[in-house]
């Protein structure tokens, strides 16, 4: 079954005043995961050369939500998904890099530690603030990337989430 015909109302669904879609925490913690590990995979990266390490920095932004089914690393574990709204699919590479163009701003600013890298850092750092704002107050749980690219992050429960949370009932 083609995914655009499980979401045929996202096309005609307000942005403002939707369903919510997913747990803001979740989206919060599953973000750190993946900043930590793209800037530890880049610093790898970075010990064979400094480009080349800026260019992997660049493309795991820009891919991350593009593995699997619209799932980064981090989206994986807490169970989310990121789905391109017209199609109903995983998002593209052009939306990844305009959904995480904030992180990708600060990375490379904390990658390069130079003097005029720096100053990309607190810009990155108020778009985030507006986005974390937007996450937690919208009820549709929306951040001006997933507008601006047209993307939508939703739960997303299989086998491995539900392991996670019943382990996590259990240690409670």
């Amino acid at each position: 079954m083609p995914r655009s015909s499980r979401y045929p109302q996202l096309a005609r669904e307000g942005l403002l005043r939707g369903l919510s879609r997913s747990n803001p925490e979740n989206r919060l913690w599953a973000k750190t995961l993946d900043f930590v590990i793209v800037l530890a995979v880049s610093s790898l990266f970075r010990g064979f050369s400094p480009v080349l390490g800026l260019v992997v920095n660049l493309l795991c932004w820009t891919l991350i939500d593009s593995f699997g089914r619209g799932q980064s690393p981090g989206k994986w574990l807490l169970g989310l998904h990121t789905i391109e709204l017209r199609r109903g699919e995983k998002s593209t590479f052009n939306q990844g890099l305009i959904r995480n163009f904030p992180f990708a701003q600060i990375s490379v600013g904390l990658f390069l530690s130079s003097y005029w890298s720096w100053l990309l850092i607190p810009p990155g750092i108020l778009w985030l603030m507006g986005e974390t704002y937007f996450i937690f107050k919208l009820k549709t749980g929306l951040r001006m990337g997933d507008i601006l690219a047209g993307t939508r992050v939703f739960d997303y429960k299989d086998e491995h989430t539900k392991f996670i949370e019943q382990f996590l009932k259990e240690a409670d």
